[in-house]
């Protein structure tokens, strides 16, 4: 039964896969088909617990790859002409979707060709057969070193030997690291959580990688896991395959939304235009005391450019509480910082950005970088109508700078003639108002369409505050 459940998600992922890549082309697709399973995907829980220094617990977990293409994956050793593998937890608490651990990476070294998702065409160790799985146990994937800031998860680039090394305590070094509060079931009651694992096809120098076939998009995939104490962990399931973790928010929590963002990026050699993927998600619910909690989750998966900015439209009429954003954390002395991002709002927009990008900071800026995610957050004294977020990337790139999501976002009540939602009805208002005759843009009594009568209604209501 398990080994036919297995061909059945490699067919699908293998049609998706050709799909992507146009048909007839030639190419390699290496994903994460299993993540802390035993047995090429048998079950069990392959998920090793390293023990504590600090407060800090250390974790590793099991990871397989297998090639979904119609030629050998490069796999050879040594090189950047090899997959690094990188390892990521997450927690589902109080409609809260956040990751509470990361690892360094593991730079491979052999791929076996086990069989376990298709038709394995068994090759030897410089490459991953047709078909055919590879399997990481969780104690390699504990013994790691390669950084997460000298690669290029869109195109598979990397330079080798890498120039940074992991430091601190053995026992935690370069590991999943994890605070045990986030996971003690005595504080944790009714969370989920979700272990995830994301392979990225290292392309070597001049050689063809994944983005030059568009199938760079589908190499994360999440397992649903339970913390029995703080020092041991099982598989709940089956491993969703191709689905990163940060689509389950909306899986288990009705309020929540989560969607992709393809962005444009730099193919390989900084030329040509290939996508990268994001995540947004986002949920509003009452608070039951006259306010709204307004929650939002941004998942980078494979942009290169990375994000930088966060921004919703928000009246200065409404008042903002417990204005939070939370960013993953980097350690093992990785050179991207761990420093917060600033907020303000101000003329009716809250933006929370980090540092601009730099030559200085391009391997140390705080962005919203691959395989990490973020969470923005606040109170409201406004309830929710709809909006559009605004994500702005980190790194300069072909095509948008930003893109713009639907999302919930609060609004001031009564007050329909502050078009542009400073608090104060004024010229700009009557500007807006008269350059959005004839289009909602200029609507203001609420019938869809800007008119004489929102024209005279908002000329009653000018020099009015909301």
């Amino acid at each position: 039964m398990r080994s036919t459940l297995v061909v059945a998600i490699a067919t699908f992922g293998l049609s998706t896969t050709i799909a992507q890549a146009g048909g007839g082309t030639d190419f390699y697709d290496v994903t994460t088909v299993f993540v802390g399973e035993d047995g090429y995907g048998g079950g069990g829980s392959d998920i090793e617990y390293y023990g504590t220094n600090s407060g800090i617990s250390a974790w590793a977990v099991g990871t397989t790859a297998c090639n979904l293409g119609n030629i050998v994956a490069p796999w050879y050793g040594g090189t950047n002409h090899v997959p690094v593998i990188g390892q990521n937890v997450y927690r589902y608490k109080d409609g809260r979707f956040e990751q509470i651990g990361l690892s360094w990476l593991k730079h491979s070294f052999c791929a076996v060709s086990e069989p376990g998702c298709g038709d394995c065409q068994s090759t030897n160790c410089n490459t991953l057969g047709i078909g055919c799985a590879d399997t990481y146990w969780a104690d390699l994937n504990a013994n790691i070193d390669a950084p997460r800031s000298e690669i290029n998860a869109t195109t598979g680039e990397y330079i080798y030997p890498f120039t940074n090394s992991p430091s601190g305590p053995s026992t935690i070094r370069a590991r999943i690291q994890i605070v045990p509060s986030d996971v003690n079931p005595s504080e944790n009651s009714g969370a989920q959580y979700w272990i995830e694992g994301q392979y990225v096809a290292g392309c070597g120098d001049d050689d063809p990688g994944e983005s030059t076939w568009g199938v760079q998009l589908n190499n994360a995939s999440s397992r649903p896991v339970r913390f029995t104490s703080t020092t041991n962990c099982v598989g709940l399931g089956a491993t969703d395959h191709m689905l990163p973790a940060a689509m389950r928010w909306d899986d288990v929590d009705s309020n929540a939304t989560v969607v992709e963002v393809l962005t444009d990026e730099y193919g390989e050699g900084g030329t040509g235009v290939v996508s990268g993927l994001l995540h947004a998600g986002h949920a509003a619910t009452d608070n039951g005391n006259g306010t709204h909690h307004y929650e939002f989750l941004v998942h980078n998966q494979v942009s290169h450019r990375s994000v930088g900015s966060f921004s919703v439209p928000v009246p200065d009429c409404v008042t903002l509480t417990n204005v939070e954003a939370r960013l993953p954390i980097y350690h093992s002395g990785e050179t991207i910082d761990n420093a917060p991002w600033h907020w303000e709002h101000s003329g009716g927009v809250l933006t929370f950005w980090t540092d601009v990008h730099t030559s200085e900071n391009n391997m140390t800026g705080a962005a919203i970088r691959w395989g990490t995610s973020a969470n923005f957050r606040f109170d409201a004294d406004a309830a929710p109508t709809d909006g559009d977020l605004t994500l702005g990337l980190w790194r300069p790139g072909p095509g948008a700078a930003s893109y713009d999501v639907d999302v919930k976002v609060p609004d001031c009540e009564g007050c329909p003639e502050d078009l542009n939602g400073d608090g104060v009805i004024d010229v700009d208002d009557l500007l807006m108002c008269v350059g959005g005759f004839g289009t909602p843009a200029g609507d203001v009594d609420g019938d869809g369409i800007g008119s004489v009568d929102d024209i005279l209604m908002l000329i009653a209501a000018f020099g009015s505050s909301c």
